[in-house]
């Protein structure tokens, strides 16, 4: 764009046109109606460049890897339910009042309109900061690509939340097992063989194409942290998996852990882990399976790097920063070590000093 004067002392804006690569003149009769049309073209052109929160999210999906479950929450969270679903008075999503808000306008303001539709919903502090969560993600994305300078929410802290303990021992989860449905019990037994985060995404989701039998291993995709894992369970539940296998009829889409009516489980496994755990007399949550397959394998005395690649941490450091309680005989036996060379050091300094 640029402006010039003519001859007859009228200005003249010359723009270039993006679709036909021509400059287009137009007049004015002073400098600053000139300037006031370029700055609003630019305006307009810069506008059109800009990210929505909508296409944020979308951009977001489509180019990171998830499960189809998680892409469906992504979606739902910004546009709300379909009109079948509206038909049947299913909640609009949290943040659909500002997916066509521009990213780089967002204020607290925006934030604090999706936690109030979360509140609405009856949601936690861990739920809410869970779906601010997933904006933020999106926008995080689009600035590491250059499409926002930055993510507007990033200097927002999140709201205080209180976790529920998802601890449990082993003794306790004996007991609850023992009076889970056969469904939930085979759940338990992938939960643990494949340490995997037991809920929709890694556990209730899982499909026969995970399993190589040849090879004996599983490739599990982690939805938390958007990458697969790979593991070699034990011998005793691949000869059960690959029997359960045969028993679908070798159909590599079938789910691996079925409800009781064979089809892929939703969030029907709350209610029966509930009700075992209430006839047991267990306050448990059923994700504290997963801390105690790693607590048993690090008491167990297995390797750190393997229990991490096991769960699917990125190192063992992370691995142990939660599960360095899991081993008391491992730290009994370390500071053993280090009385014993002690122990020996004195020895030899009180010979070299007697002789």
């Amino acid at each position: 764009m640029s402006i010039f004067k003519r001859k007859d002392g009228r200005w003249v804006s010359s723009v270039k046109d993006k679709d036909t690569g021509r400059r287009v003149q137009k007049t004015f009769k002073t400098a600053t109606e000139a300037e006031t049309y370029e700055t609003e073209l630019y305006q307009d052109s810069r506008k059109a460049s800009r990210l929505t929160v909508f296409e944020a999210v979308l951009l977001y999906t489509k180019s990171n890897p998830m499960t189809e479950y998680t892409k469906k929450a992504y979606r739902w969270l910004v546009s709300g339910a379909t009109k079948e679903q509206k038909r049947s008075k299913k909640k609009i999503g949290y943040a659909e009042c500002i997916a066509d808000k521009y990213v780089d306008e967002l204020k607290k303001i925006d934030l604090e309109a999706v936690r109030d539709n979360c509140r609405r919903g009856k949601c936690s502090n861990v739920t809410i900061n869970m779906w601010t969560g997933k904006l933020e993600a999106a926008f995080n994305y689009a600035a590491s690509e250059d499409m926002i300078k930055e993510n507007p929410w990033k200097k927002y802290t999140r709201l205080k939340q209180k976790h529920g303990s998802r601890k449990g021992t082993l003794e306790d989860f004996q007991k609850v097992y023992a009076l889970l449905p056969p469904w939930m019990q085979w759940a338990c037994r992938t939960a643990m063989a494949l340490a995997v985060r037991p809920g929709l995404t890694e556990l209730f989701h899982l499909t026969w194409a995970a399993f190589d039998f040849r090879r004996g291993s599983v490739t599990v995709f982690m939805g938390k942290v958007g990458r697969d894992k790979t593991v070699f369970p034990p011998e005793w539940y691949m000869a059960e998996a690959k029997a359960r296998f045969e028993a679908d009829g070798g159909d590599k889409s079938r789910p691996v852990c079925p409800n009781s009516y064979g089809r892929k489980s939703s969030n029907g496994y709350h209610n029966a882990w509930g009700k075992a755990c209430r006839e047991a007399g267990v306050s448990m949550p059923f994700y504290a399976i997963r801390h105690i397959t790693a607590s048993e394998m690090l008491a167990a005395g297995a390797d750190p790097a393997a229990v991490a690649a096991n769960l699917g941490h990125s190192t063992p450091a992370i691995t142990m920063q939660f599960y360095a309680h899991a081993q008391p005989a491992a730290q009994k036996a370390a500071l053993h070590k280090i009385c014993a060379e002690l122990c020996k050091n004195e020895e030899k300094s009180s010979m070299n000093s007697d002789t």
